[in-house]
Formats: structure tokens, C-alpha cells, sequence
């Protein structure tokens, strides 16, 4: 039989039989005496019956009357509901649901007495049940979730996503509690439990689905021949709807199911679990594909987020059944969070191994920061937002590089499996800018190299959770690395230079001519090189101007006031010597300005 979802008050009222009754009566009080009699058939009187009188003789009628006049009542009480109940069922409107509750009511009190109203009474029950199943799907099927649709930025900046949760109104929630209490009272749970699980299943998949961004399920087939870019988005979505899903939607239909079924709660705790499979094992699907798919870095971060988003509601969605359900779903999500965990582990392992073995031999032009450092080190930047969730993956897993080999020592590195993770990663990055470097021909340049992905490297852990991870011993030993390789530079660089203006003293000495020439050459040979090289760091740069400054312009300014050799009194040596000197002191300064640029320049 039809029916629409009409709201409808649950509070007790009257029978419909005492209204008319009290309505045509003759005598308003004996009618009213008598009605209430029908719930309560032993009234006082008024005033005490006097001594051996009987209560039926205090109002002029025996025992005998009394039962039959209560007899009466209770049948003409039923009549009353039955005809309720008969006009309704043959009636597709719900306006008049109210008094069809209270007609129930009447008939399942009815059923309870003894004689042949009991039995036409559980007859009227059992009329009633079919239309109190209509109301209850059409009551449960009325949820109207809110459609929002998130951008890929509404997901990475929202905690949790916008509620679309199937909710039902607060007086649709209580009508369908009057509903189901007067099912589960007529032994009808059974029915009311498939009513309820067929109706609010669908919901809550629809609700899922709006979540996840699919109208349908995801199968595993899907997954994984999914192109990154949309795999990655789906995702995102997910790291946000399991707990979406868990903390709104569950915990709701939770709280709705515990109202509807509260005189039979093991009932209740079935119907709930029956309600909730299909989308819990829906995620848990989903995760485990993903575990399941090839294994790429690129997906390290986001499976990450999965894991820690799952380890994060495991609780919740756990305390949210009883019995075996909770052992299933608590056996499923272990499960999936285990191959997660493991994916997770098995990436890391070729992510070393893939920088280990990188191999391409051209030179980063002008000694920059190599591509493969910037990949790496923002990855383990990454990577260390998420220490905990790491630390709850590796736990068990054996170092797989000792800290003293790596670097000395790690200071805070070696004090959780995140931080002796990161310290492998960045171990075997450095090492493999170690190899990298000898791929100059010119050993300034190979320091410059050295210099610029150090400082880089250790630039990017002091600006982020590697910091703490690492400790700042690493990063003290890793700046005095940094000063060695500007060391190593200006030797490499500046050292027959800096020869060429010495004063060496004796006949042999090479002339102030000779000194002139060789400095010049040497000077533009060097403005012509390293202009080109690119110190990427504009402090670092500066210092590294200020180190050869320091060495170069006091060496000059010595040799610019050394005593001439005069000979002859024309004084020609010294005037040929002089024309050789090409710099002032200002020259150079300038001309220093013009290093580790990146743009090659010529002595003008």
C-alpha cells in the first residue's frame, strides 16, 4: 500500500472511543466514571465504603457488573481502534497517522487480554503491520544529504570534508522511533530490520559515494590501470572521507539505529553492521588496491596519508560495532593497514636504491644544485611531515645504515626509526654528489658543485621538520663540510695566482714584466671561467666573493708597491714594466662583482 513520509507526534493521547463516548453521554459524570474504569476498574468512591461493603456495592452493582461493564468498554475501546486501523490501511494518505499509532497501541493491548478480543485484536496487529512498514521506508528513505562538490584545493585544505551526510529530520528520526517501537512490540522485528537496512543502506552508499567523488564503486581492475593524475586525486579524497565517513556518517546512522531498535538492541547492533558493510569494505577495497598497485614514489606521500588517516579512525570505526562485526571489520582494517605499511616500507627501500643508482654522466652546467638533489631533498621534506605516522610504520624494521658510517653519528637521527630513515636517505644523496662532483674537469669547479648541493641540503633541513629529525649536531658538521669545500675552491682556483704575485726574491726571479703577464692571463683565464659558474645562494655567493677578495687584493696591493728595478738612467724598465700592469685595485673589486653569476663575461 502507498504512503508518503508524513511527520508525526509520538506522544500518547486518549483512545479516539473516550472522546465520543464522553461526547453523547447523558450523564457526563457516571459516563466519565465508567470510561475511566475501562483503566482502572477498581476506582475508589468518593467517600469509604462502609464496613463489609464491597466496592461494586458501593456503586449500587456487584462484582459481576463491574467485569462485564469493563468487558464492554474494552471491547467497544477496540472496535474504536479497529475501525482507525481499517480506514487508514484502505486510506493512501498519512495524514490521520497519529491516531493509527494510537489505534495500534489500543489493538496491541487489546491482544494482550484473555478471550476472543485477544484474538480479533492480534488479527487488527497484524493488519497494521504493512502499512507501519510503508511509513517506516518511506520515513527512512526521506534523508536529503547536502551535495558540495570539492575542488583538488577544498581537499588539501580541509581537515575534514563538508558534511553530506543522509541524516534524517529531527521529527522524521522520532516518528520512525514510534514506528519502530510499535513493530518491535507486535514481534514484528524482523520486518522492521529489513525495512530499515534496505532503506538506509542505500543512503549511506550514496552519502559514501558523494564523499569519494564516484557513483560507483571503484574495483580493484580500476585501480590499478588508473593514470596517476587521477589516482592521486582519488586519493586525496579518500585520505578525507574515511574520516568523514567514520566520524559523520557512521556515528550517525550509530546514534539513529540505537533510537529505532532501543527495546531490542542486539537486533539494533545487526541491522547497524548490515547497514555499514557495504561502504566500510568499499574504503578498506580501495586502500588495500592501492597497496596492491606498482609501487612508484610519487605515490609514497599520498599512501602515506592513507595509512595515517586509517590508523587515525581504526578506534573509532572499531567501538562503533559489537561482537563478531567488530572483530571483522577490526581484522580488515588491521589487515589493510599492514599492506600499506608494507608498500609504504618496500618504496622507501627502492627509493634509496633508485638514488643510488642513479647514473647519468653530464655535469650540472656551472657546478648548480643537481636536479636529483632538489627531488630528493623536498621528498624527504615531505616525508618528515608525516614522522609519526613513519615512525609507526618503521618501527620494526632494522636500520639499514649505521649512523657513525653515514655521518659521524647523528645526533637526533638515530632516536626514532623516521629520523634513521631520513639520515639513509640523505646519506646516500650526499654520496651520490660526491660521485656527481668528479665529473669536472676543473677541480674549482667540482668544489663550487660540492658547495652549492651541500648548502642546499642543508638550507632545506634547517627550514623544516628535518630539523628536528636530523639534530642540529648534523647540520654544525654539515656547515663546517660547506667552509672544506670553499677551502678546496680557493686553493683549486686562486692558488697560481695568487704564486704569480709572490715576491720571490734572487737574479732568477722571473721580471715585474713577466709577473704583469702571467697575472693577467691567469686573472681573465679565471673572470672568463668562473663568471659562468652560478653560486645559486646570493649569501653564500657574497661569501664566497669576500673569501677571494681577502686573498687576492692584499696580494695585489703588495705587489702594485713593490720597489721597480731601475736600469739605465732612461728609466725604460720602469716604464716597460708599468704598462704592463693592465688592474688597479678597483678593477679587480669590480670585476669580482661579475663571479659566480652564471652568465660568462670577457675582460673588456
Amino acid at each position: 500500500m502507498a504512503s508518503t513520509s508524513a511527520s508525526f507526534s509520538v506522544s500518547k493521547a486518549p483512545p479516539t472511543d473516550v472522546v465520543k463516548r464522553m461526547a453523547v453521554s447523558k450523564n457526563a459524570a457516571d459516563d466519565m466514571m465508567r470510561v475511566l474504569s475501562i483503566y482502572d476498574a477498581r476506582l475508589l468512591p468518593m467517600s469509604p465504603p462502609a464496613e463489609g461493603e464491597a466496592a461494586g456495592e458501593a456503586y449500587g452493582c456487584d462484582e459481576r457488573e463491574v467485569e462485564e461493564q469493563e468487558q464492554e468498554h474494552e471491547e467497544e475501546a477496540f472496535a474504536a481502534a479497529e475501525d482507525v486501523i481499517r480506514r487508514c490501511n484502505s486510506s493512501s494518505s498519512s495524514s490521520g497517522m497519529t491516531d493509527y499509532l494510537y489505534a495500534v497501541d489500543d489493538a496491541l493491548a487489546a491482544a494482550a487480554l484473555q478471550g476472543g478480543l485477544a484474538s480479533r485484536a492480534a488479527e487488527a496487529v497484524q493488519a497494521a503491520m504493512p502499512r507501519l512498514e510503508e511509513e517506516a521506508r518511506a520515513l527512512l528513505c526521506s534523508s536529503s544529504a547536502r551535495r558540495l562538490s570539492l575542488s583538488s584545493d577544498d581537499l588539501d585544505d580541509a581537515a575534514t570534508p563538508p558534511d553530506a551526510s543522509p541524516r534524517l529530520s529531527p521529527r522524521a528520526a522520532a516518528s520512525v522511533r514510534g514506528v519502530g517501537d510499535r513493530m518491535l512490540r507486535a514481534g514484528y522485528g524482523p520486518e522492521l530490520a529489513q525495512v530499515y537496512v534496505t532503506a538506509r543502506r542505500d543512503a549511506l552508499a550514496e552519502a559514501v559515494a558523494h564523499q569519494l567523488g564516484a557513483a560507483e564503486p571503484v574495483a580493484i581492475e580500476e585501480v590499478l590501470r588508473m593514470e596517476w593524475a587521477l589516482l592521486d586525486q582519488k586519493m586525496r579524497r579518500w585520505n578525507h572521507a574515511i574520516r568523514a565517513v567514520v566520524r559523520t556518517l557512521l556515528a550517525g546512522e550509530r546514534r539513529l539505529c540505537d533510537e529505532v531498535f532501543a527495546s531490542d538492541e542486539e537486533l539494533g547492533h545487526e541491522c547497524f553492521a548490515d547497514v555499514s558493510r557495504g561502504c566500510v569494505l568499499q574504503l578498506l577495497g580501495f586502500a588495500d588496491a592501492v597497496a596492491m598497485s606498482a609501487r612508484a614514489t610519487e605515490k609514497l606521500y599520498r599512501t602515506l596519508g592513507m595509512y595515517e588517516a586509517l590508523a587515525d579512525v581504526a578506534p573509532e570505526l572499531e567501538a562503533l560495532f559489537t561482537g563478531d562485526a567488530r572483530e571483522l571489520f577490526a581484522a580488515e582494517v588491521s589487515a589493510v593497514a599492514a599492506r600499506l605499511g608494507s608498500t609504504v616500507r618496500r618504496t622507501i627501500e627502492e627509493f634509496g636504491s633508485a638514488i643510488q643508482g642513479e647514473s647519468s654522466r653530464r655535469p650540472v652546467q656551472g657546478g648548480e644544485i643537481h636536479p636529483m638533489n632538489r627531488y630528493v631533498i623536498n621528498y624527504c621534506g615531505l616525508l618528515a611531515d608525516c614522522r609519526s605516522t613513519l615512525d609507526m610504520i618503521l618501527v620494526n624494521t632494522a636500520d639499514a645504515v649505521d649512523g657513525d658510517e653515514a655521518t659521524g653519528g647523528g645526533g637526533g637521527a638515530t632516536s626514532t626509526p623516521s629520523g634513521r630513515c631520513m639520515l639513509e636517505l640523505l646519506t646516500r644523496l650526499l654520496r651520490k654528489m660526491d660521485e656527481k662532483s668528479c665529473l669536472y674537469d676543473d677541480a674549482g669547479l667540482k668544489h663550487i658543485f660540492l658547495m652549492n648541493n651541500l648548502y642546499y641540503i642543508v638550507q632545506k633541513v634547517m627550514d623544516s621538520p628535518l630539523r628536528e629529525l636530523l639534530g642540529d649536531d648534523w647540520i654544525r658538521r654539515h656547515r663546517g663540510q660547506i667552509r672544506q669545500y670553499e677551502t678546496g675552491y680557493l686553493r683549486a682556483s686562486w692558488i697560481t695566482v695568487l704564486s704569480v704575485l709572490r715576491d720571490d726574491g734572487g737574479s732568477a726571479a722571473p721580471t715585474v714584466k713577466d709577473k704583469a703577464r702571467s697575472f693577467n692571463a691567469a686573472f681573465e683565464e679565471l673572470y672568463r671561467n668562473q663568471t659562468a659558474w652560478k653560486v645559486i645562494d646570493p649569501q653564500l655567493r657574497e661569501e664566497l666573493r669576500i673569501a677571494v677578495s681577502e686573498r687576492l687584493i692584499p696580494a695585489y696591493r703588495s705587489f702594485l708597491s713593490r720597489p721597480r728595478p731601475q736600469t739605465g738612467s732612461s728609466g725604460g724598465s720602469r716604464h716597460s714594466a708599468s704598462k704592463h700592469v693592465k688592474y688597479t685595485l678597483e678593477d679587480l673589486e669590480d670585476y669580482m662583482l661579475d663571479f659566480f653569476e652564471g652568465v660568462q663575461k670577457f675582460v673588456k
